[in-house]
């Protein structure tokens, strides 16, 4: 799939639907969700990092 490339959902009957790109929330470390449900996720534009709650504790993974 090419970069910026829209997606395509088989909807049966020979035909699709297209859909918009996704869209990943972002933040710096003070403006994180105040009380997030278990599973956001977004981007830490200060730590460079996807985060992830676990409905205790934020999870960094690095981008690579």
């Amino acid at each position: 799939m090419q970069k910026n490339s829209p997606i395509f959902i088989d909807i049966g009957q020979g035909l699709s639907v297209m859909v918009g790109l996704p869209t990943i929330p972002s933040w710096n470390t003070t403006e994180r969700p105040k009380k997030p449900p278990k599973g956001t996720f977004g981007f830490n534009s200060e730590a460079n990092k996807l985060e992830y709650w676990d409905g205790t504790d934020w999870f960094e993974a690095t981008m690579s």
